[in-house]
């Protein structure tokens, strides 16, 4: 005689053929998600796509899909969807500090501000040990020029990761953004301490290095990193390169001879007026200038930049070679009285008076006369201080 079945034992097997169902549904979605995962790795996102939203739709709470969708998207510059994905994701587990990050850093590249940094302050709320979101968020408000708020969210990286060279290397960076170049240094010595082939911060070190007039460490900069990146290591020397004087004279206008040596009679530099015959008391005298570097037209034709004085010693030597001023030396004037740039020929003609004594007869020592520019280039680079200077004794700018 059978078994008379109960409503308990319907409900039993119900029960049994939905959790066999969820079972089953677990599975292919596990599936699903371990081949999308594996066309992700192969760098296949079109398919890895499809068995990942396969995924979702068997299981929607897995947020490891979500995760890798919307990181599929972004490798497929679907940028829209990963946004969409993200949020989908926080929806479900809105704790997710890795997902906020990643979303402020979609937001960060559309240069969305306000939107990134929510997420990434959100992200560190979430997770105060996590150094990523902090880092993240000072590098936006590098961009956002907002340094003061970066300088604290890379001192506080830096205290959570002492021997991780980026907060480092990030403050020391920022620190020449803000001109602060003993600063920079000290905070890039550290980074390239922790991280001796990190190329970045050899480059911005030797900026700094140059910057603070140490070109010695600065050129040992560029040789390190020359080293490591030659290409880098070129970009760094020219970056750092000063502009310099490479020679004088020579110029089709020129008049002033810086040959002529001590107790030179100014009478004949000067020569005799034409139409009276007579001595003249006072000449224009040029002289011409050559830069190895595009130079600023404003700062070259600048009188105030340019200066004109005895030689003192060193490459310069001595005016009159260390024998006594006599009472009839010339004047020197400080300054000259106009100055014109070629920016074709790099070039700058220098114009300036020489004029008689009351009793006509001053001595002068042109090869000793040193002219010094104090202006920058064309990008704003002051001066090489081993090449800003010139006289005829010397053998080239000093």
């Amino acid at each position: 005689m059978a078994t008379q079945r109960t409503a308990w034992d319907y409900m039993d097997d119900m029960f049994s053929t939905l959790a066999s169902q969820d079972s089953q549904r677990a599975q292919l979605a596990n599936g699903a998600l371990s081949s999308g995962l594996a066309f992700y790795q192969k760098k296949d996102y079109a398919r890895a796509t499809g068995e990942l939203k396969r995924a979702i739709s068997m299981d929607p709470t897995n947020t490891q899909a979500y995760k890798f969708l919307a990181s599929a998207y972004q490798a497929q510059g679907k940028t829209d969807e990963a946004i969409k994905t993200y949020k989908n994701s926080l929806a479900l587990d809105p704790t997710q500090d890795a997902i906020h990050t990643s979303l402020g850093n979609i937001y960060l590249q559309q240069k969305k501000y306000n939107l990134a940094e929510r997420e990434f302050k959100d992200a560190a709320k979430l997770n105060p040990t996590d150094t990523l979101a902090p880092y993240t968020l000072g590098q936006l408000y590098v961009q956002t020029e907002r340094y003061g708020e970066a300088e604290t969210q890379f001192k506080k990286v830096s205290r959570m990761a002492p021997t991780d060279p980026n907060p480092y290397y990030s403050l020391g960076a920022l620190y020449n953004k803000e001109g602060k170049y003993a600063d920079a240094v000290k905070q890039l010595t550290q980074a390239v301490k922790l991280r001796p082939k990190m190329e970045a911060a050899h480059f911005e070190l030797g900026v700094a290095y140059a910057a603070l007039g140490d070109t010695t460490n600065a050129q040992k900069e560029v040789d390190t990193l020359t080293r490591l990146n030659s290409t880098q290591g070129a970009l760094l020397k020219l970056t750092i390169a000063q502009p310099k004087l490479v020679s004088a004279g020579g110029g089709e206008t020129d008049t002033f001879s810086a040959a002529l040596g001590a107790g030179t009679a100014l009478l004949g530099m000067l020569g005799i007026d034409a139409t009276t015959t007579l001595p003249n008391q006072s000449k224009q005298f040029s002289l011409t200038f050559y830069f190895d570097s595009a130079m600023d037209a404003d700062s070259v034709q600048d009188t105030s930049n340019w200066t004109i004085s005895k030689a003192t010693g060193g490459a310069a030597g001595y005016y009159n070679n260390l024998q006594p001023v006599v009472p009839t030396e010339a004047y020197i004037p400080q300054n000259p009285t106009s100055v014109t740039y070629d920016p074709e020929q790099r070039t700058a003609v220098v114009t300036f008076l020489l004029s008689q004594n009351d009793t006509g007869n001053a001595t002068i020592d042109p090869s000793h006369m040193v002219f010094k520019f104090s202006g920058t280039d064309a990008r704003g680079k002051v001066m090489d201080p081993t090449a800003d200077e010139f006289d005829g004794a010397a053998e080239g700018p000093f």
